[in-house]
C-alpha cells in the first residue's frame, strides 16, 4: 500500500490518521466520562481528568500533523455526487477539524486560566503561560463543553451517517476508499 494519497486512493498515511484519531477521540471521551462519574478530589478523578488532557493535547497535535500531511498531498477525486452533497461534505470536514482543534485548544487555555496544570503522560507539564483568571476559565470551560464538544459529536455522527448512507444506500464503496 502506498503511504501517499493518489487521485484515485487515499494513502496508508491519510487511513492510519483517520482511523488513530477515531481511537483517540473515543479514548479522550471515555477518559473525562470516568472523570465524571469518580468521587469528587478522589485519586481517580484526579487520573482521569489528567489523562483526559493528556490524551486531548495529544489528538490536538495529532490533528496539527494530519493537516499538514493532508496539505501537502493531492486528494482522492471525489465520487460522483450532486454539487451539494459535495459541498456538505466539505462543510462537514472543514467543521469536524475545527472542532478537533478547538477542543484541546479551548482545554488547554480553560487549565491555564484556571491554574490547573497540564501534563503529557507525566513526561512533562506545559508551562503556566496564562494569567489565573477563574471568571474567564469558566466561559471557556462552556465554550469547550457546551459549544465545541456537541459540535464535535454532531459533526461526527453527521460524517458517519454520511458513510453509511453511501455503504448501504448507494453502495459505491465509499467506506471502502479509507478502510485499511
Amino acid at each position: 500500500m502506498d503511504m501517499r494519497n493518489s487521485t484515485k486512493a487515499w494513502g496508508g498515511l491519510a487511513k492510519a490518521f483517520h482511523w488513530l484519531s477515531v481511537l483517540l477521540l473515543i479514548a479522550v471521551w471515555v477518559a473525562v466520562t470516568l472523570h465524571e462519574e469518580a468521587a469528587k478530589d478522589s485519586v481517580e478523578y484526579v487520573k482521569y481528568i489528567m489523562l483526559h488532557k493528556a490524551l486531548g493535547v495529544s489528538l490536538g497535535a495529532f490533528v496539527v500533523a494530519r493537516l499538514i500531511w493532508r496539505s501537502s498531498n493531492v486528494t482522492p477525486t471525489p465520487l460522483a455526487a450532486p454539487a451539494w452533497q459535495q459541498k456538505a461534505a466539505s462543510l462537514v470536514h472543514a467543521g469536524l477539524y475545527l472542532a478537533l482543534l478547538a477542543m484541546p485548544i479551548t482545554g488547554m487555555v480553560m487549565s491555564q486560566l484556571a491554574g490547573k496544570p497540564v501534563s503529557w503522560f507525566g513526561v512533562f507539564e506545559f508551562p503556566q503561560v496564562l494569567d489565573v483568571n477563574k471568571e474567564l476559565a469558566g466561559q471557556v470551560k462552556d465554550l469547550h463543553e457546551d459549544v465545541f464538544w456537541p459540535l464535535l459529536v454532531l459533526l461526527t455522527l453527521g460524517h458517519i451517517a454520511a458513510a453509511m448512507f453511501h455503504q448501504f444506500i448507494l453502495k459505491d464503496n465509499l467506506i471502502k476508499r479509507m478502510m485499511p
